[in-house]
């Protein structure tokens, strides 16, 4: 199982990389068509900001496999006690997780309806779900990562307790 983590990993690090080259290229092609050709793309802008939709839930996976998101830790001041604060901890990832799956829940039904009504971008013609998509694929990857941190905290949280008993 984590062989495969590792390799996904690297995968969605790869496609965060790659896909802000394309954005810079794209982004930067528009200028200077705009600028030196005195004529634009039409598709670009579209779609340098699909792919930035795609980065930023992909990039919030990436946060919370580093442990980088912001955390509120005015909680943690009212327990001095390192098994009550990892309880806390606890407690917030799980709501993390509902919340994840209440925005997967969601993306999922609104990806649905794009895909009956058939709709499409303007400029590009694509169809909208493979943009809407993200929030559910990505949600999906996060919540998963959050339950593999809800589950490395509660062994943990069993080993300070078992080392202090």
């Amino acid at each position: 199982m984590k062989k495969i983590l590792g390799y996904y990993d690297k995968l969605e690090e790869y496609l965060l990389v790659s896909s802000l080259v394309v954005t810079v290229c794209l982004i930067f092609a528009q200028v200077v068509m705009r600028y030196v050709f005195n004529s634009s793309l039409s598709w670009s802008e579209e779609l340098a900001r699909y792919i930035f939709i795609w980065q930023i839930w992909l990039g919030a996976s990436l946060g919370i496999r580093e442990r980088k998101h912001i955390r509120v830790e005015l909680i943690y001041g009212f327990f001095k006690n390192k098994v009550q604060q990892h309880v806390i901890d606890i407690l917030a990832t799980i709501i993390w997780i509902g919340f994840c799956i209440f925005l997967a829940v969601g993306g999922t039904q609104l990806t649905l309806d794009l895909i009956q009504k058939g709709s499409v971008s303007s400029a590009m013609r694509i169809p909208m779900y493979l943009i809407y998509v993200s929030l559910p694929v990505s949600c999906g990857i996060m919540g998963l990562r959050l339950v593999q941190q809800v589950y490395e905290m509660i062994v943990t949280l069993v080993g300070i307790k078992g080392g202090k008993a």
